[in-house]
């Protein structure tokens, strides 16, 4: 499983950006129950322009690549391969630089729809959860 140095840095970065979410959520749903939206990420209100998006720059620069640069580069010691097959003791590092990578192309995709001209869909029913 890996020891429990190797979680507590992601394992905090889940908390923070959990608690970000709870809190955000319930205050969207408290200011109006009735247009109440579920989001992936949610704007720093406090911040205009670039500031705005600080929740998807922390997951992105903190969160994701600091944490694969440590997954490949310092766990493996750069070891990735042993007699041209796929280093199998870690496997594990692999994996979680995997996952890092879903949330790296995340805020990666949402950043670029967010701060370009490309054309894109606006939320509507078929992408955002509505409570009724």
């Amino acid at each position: 499983m890996g020891s429990s140095k190797g979680h507590v840095l992601p394992g905090s970065m889940f908390l923070l950006v959990g608690i970000w979410h709870l809190l955000n959520s319930i205050t969207n749903y408290a200011v109006n129950p009735r247009s109440f939206r579920a989001r992936a990420w949610h704007p720093a209100r406090c911040f205009s322009g670039k500031a705005r998006y600080l929740e998807l720059y922390v997951i992105l620069l903190v969160g994701t690549f600091t944490d694969m640069c440590i997954e490949f580069f310092y766990s493996t010691h750069l070891k990735f391969t042993v007699n041209g097959a796929l280093n199998t003791n870690h496997l594990n590092d692999f994996e979680h630089a995997a996952m890092l990578l879903m949330f790296f192309l995340f805020c990666v995709t949402v950043l670029v729809h967010e701060t370009t001209r490309y054309p894109y869909s606006r939320p509507s029913s078929h992408c955002c959860y509505k409570l009724v």
